[in-house]
């Protein structure tokens, strides 16, 4: 029977070691709520543990102990966590995702509350997967009974981890587990005690994520043919935000097939790789082209109107024209990390989003992009308030030189959509680059550098959302999770509510129904 152990403690350096005290797999968790550092499996954790030579195989849980952890609304929840976080570490279809009953439940307990969870698991992967089937198997942990109750109902769970408690109900007995863990037996590799041993049999789920061991160079080449298509965190169109829009004719790696008809792909952008899924009815294979010499055209930045000194906080005209008032305060981009996050701090204070009539909305009007773009001037960074028209775009790019800024003749005011498709196209040229999560953004504002949050709204004709990712303060600070990464970083916005700092309840870009696509971007 093959060897392993599970442990809620980030296993990405020791594969190696694992593997030479020959063990041939390790249990790692994913989570939605824990607050245990290092209890999630992460996508790089789980590359490098097979490309140790080890299997993985994973149980969903955050606390599972008490009867709230359960019922069936619960599982609903927990599987659609667990579909996402197995997408995000390339779990293959097929192998096993193990739901933790991680306490001595009686026989009614497990009727009305533990049979009741795993039908919302199983009600939740077949919504995620192919219509009426499950793209994992699953699994229960738990006691002897518990294990052997859920089990016998072979439409809830095909596999069983018998845990470590000899002393729960049915445990002692229980025979037909897929996995069984007993006690450590003194100090492994770095993780000394915080282990448990496990061993498997027969096929109990376990895997090794797609394409972990192909390369960033490697991978067969593919191009997309739709004119536009997802990269999403996991297979599916259901319940998980998209990384970001492919466009037609864009080159990606295959890592390998996922749940059909989805491919695990690499992406190279500004920002670096990006991993993620797209369906693979819209890529085709291609040869490997060596990039073609083109004369770049990198449009020069434009203000409208600069160094006016009526264009001011109190005053609501002139907001296509960059603030002039005099003695604002500014970013030196020089300076260091720590004087530019105090000079963001007090751009933050001088603009008084919350009070400055230049940015109270009106029964018609939003300011958000003119907030941004105000913020980013100040801090020296360019975002465009004013950019050039298509003609003057198209004129400039055959040779003409740049005209001078005339109000809807030559240039035109941007909207927070606009600002989106620019930073897109235009941003890598004035030093904007993407990034793809939370924790980028805020670290870009700890260093004294500038972050973005921009959405487009699905309605079309309506403007989208932009808003700065500011420094934190000792009143505000970004909401992290047990690791460490931020999930909602400090904003500071005009829009419908005017902010000077805040963290939010919830992630406003990732709302499907009302922003068709979003980004995230920093300038350090």
């Amino acid at each position: 029977m093959p060897s392993g152990i599970s442990t809620n403690r980030n296993c990405e350096t020791i594969g190696p070691c694992l593997r030479d005290a020959g063990k041939g797999f390790v249990v790692r968790y994913h989570s939605a709520h824990t607050q245990q550092a290092e209890k999630r499996l992460r996508p790089r954790e789980a590359a490098e543990l097979a490309r140790a030579g080890l299997d993985i195989a994973t149980v969903y849980q955050d606390k599972a102990r008490l009867p709230g952890d359960f019922g069936q609304a619960r599982g609903r929840e927990d599987g659609q966590a667990a579909f996402v976080a197995a997408g995000q570490v390339g779990q293959p279809a097929g192998s096993a995702i193990y739901f933790a009953v991680d306490t001595d439940f009686s026989v009614a307990e497990i009727q009305s509350l533990v049979l009741p969870y795993f039908e919302g698991v199983r009600e939740s992967l077949r919504s995620a997967g192919n219509p009426g089937q499950s793209p994992y198997r699953i699994g229960v942990y738990g006691s002897g009974l518990t294990c052997q109750i859920v089990k016998e109902n072979e439409a809830l769970a095909e596999l069983s981890w018998l845990a470590l408690a000899t002393g729960w109900r049915g445990s002692a007995g229980y025979g037909t587990w897929d996995m069984r863990q007993s006690q450590s037996t003194g100090q492994l590799c770095s993780l000394g005690t915080a282990w448990e041993a496990n061993e498997g049999r027969g096929d109990f789920g376990a895997f090794r994520p797609i394409g972990a061991t192909i390369t960033a160079e490697e991978g067969a080449p593919m191009r997309v043919t739709a004119s536009e298509l997802f990269l999403r965190l996991a297979p599916s169109t259901q319940g998980n935000v998209p990384i970001m829009r492919l466009h037609e004719g864009q080159m990606v790696r295959m890592l390998g097939d996922a749940l059909p008809p989805f491919k695990r792909v690499r992406v190279r952008t500004q920002g670096g790789d990006v991993i993620g899924y797209a369906s693979g009815r819209f890529l085709a294979s291609t040869a490997v082209a060596p990039p073609a010499t083109v004369a770049s055209f990198a449009p020069p930045a434009v203000h409208y109107r600069e160094g006016d000194p009526q264009s001011r906080r109190a005053s609501a005209d002139r907001r296509a024209q960059p603030l002039g008032e005099p003695g604002q305060p500014r970013r030196d981009t020089a300076a260091s990390a720590s004087q530019r996050m105090a000079q963001l701090d007090a751009i933050v204070a001088w603009l008084d989003v919350e009070q400055s009539l230049r940015y109270a909305r009106t029964p018609e009007n939003t300011f958000c992009n003119i907030y941004a773009a105000d913020f980013c001037y100040l801090a020296n960074v360019y975002l465009p308030r004013t950019w050039w028209k298509a003609s003057t775009l198209a004129k400039m790019a055959a040779g003409m030189p740049p005209p001078a800024a005339l109000y809807d003749q030559t240039v035109r005011e941007l909207r927070a959509d606009d600002l989106l498709a620019w930073l897109q196209e235009f941003g890598p040229s004035f030093g904007w680059r993407p990034v793809f999560d939370a924790t980028a953004l805020q670290q870009a504002a700890s260093n004294g550098g500038v972050g973005l949050i921009c959405a487009d709204r699905a309605t079309e004709g309506r403007p989208g959302h932009i808003a700065v990712v500011v420094p934190e303060t000792a009143a505000v600070k970004a909401l992290r999770d047990a690791d460490g990464f931020v999930s909602l970083p400090v904003q500071s916005q005009a829009g419908g509510t005017n902010l000077s700092r805040f963290v939010g309840t919830s992630a406003w870009w990732q709302d499907m129904v009302t922003f068709r696509d979003r980004g995230f971007f920093v300038h350090d």
